[in-house]
């Protein structure tokens, strides 16, 4: 099965479990303030990349740019990554990281971007109160394992959680064994390195930290790869 075949599944569920919420007249009242769409990925999918970003949740830019207010409905992976050339603050601070870490252009554009959860809100806040209104659902569950199946089939050498929030999400439930050093969080799963920073809004906060760590685990995964071959 190759990797579009595999991500299809994910992406049949997804847009049944919108179906869902919004077919029920009842609910799609209550979490309308809240919902601004759902988009699956932020970049191209691959296999094996050497980064994949993990972040909270889309925020409402797609929603804000457009004068009808259109709510996002993004279930296929892009065409190019949004980081690249992106203008918004945390994809400046992105590129800004992988220069300190010494990494290329290439290695950006050739990144895989997704959340936690896919819905769309305003912000963090509103997310958990759109959640509320979705337990019913088994939102929660679903997501962590919409997030997990989408990691298993990228295997990507290192993941980047794009918060405190986001890290301690995709964590949770899984035998990690967690460090933190200079406000840098650290786990490994299946043999990935998760690395998650903490933010001040859009700023990664301890960027030099970030930078640090990041390097050594692109350093210590091309020494295995050549350790292997």
């Amino acid at each position: 099965m190759t990797l579009l075949e595999k991500y299809e599944k994910i992406k049949k569920e997804v847009e049944a479990f919108d179906l869902e919420i919004q077919s029920d007249p009842e609910l799609s009242a209550q979490i309308e303030k809240y919902y601004k769409g759902v988009q699956v990925l932020f970049s191209p999918i691959t296999e094996n990349p050497k980064i994949m970003f993990i972040g909270i949740n889309p925020g409402a830019g797609f929603f804000n740019s457009n004068k009808e207010n259109t709510k996002v409905k993004r279930y296929s992976p892009l065409d190019k990554f949004e980081y690249i050339g992106g203008g918004y603050r945390l994809a400046q601070q992105t590129r800004e990281l992988f220069e300190r870490a010494g990494l290329t252009k290439k290695v950006l554009a050739n990144s895989v971007k997704s959340n936690c959860f896919f819905l769309a809100t305003k912000s963090e806040k509103e997310l958990y109160q759109f959640l509320s209104h979705l337990k019913s659902t088994n939102v929660y569950a679903k997501s962590a394992k919409w997030i997990d199946e989408l990691v298993l089939m990228i295997h990507p050498e290192i993941i980047i959680c794009e918060g405190k929030s986001a890290f301690k999400h995709f964590i949770k439930g899984k035998n990690c064994i967690v460090k933190l050093d200079q406000d840098v969080y650290y786990a490994n799963w299946n043999n990935m390195d998760i690395i998650g920073y903490k933010r001040n809004f859009s700023n990664i906060v301890k960027m030099k930290s970030v930078a640090e760590k990041l390097n050594e685990c692109i350093n210590k995964n091309n020494f295995q790869s050549k350790i292997e071959t």
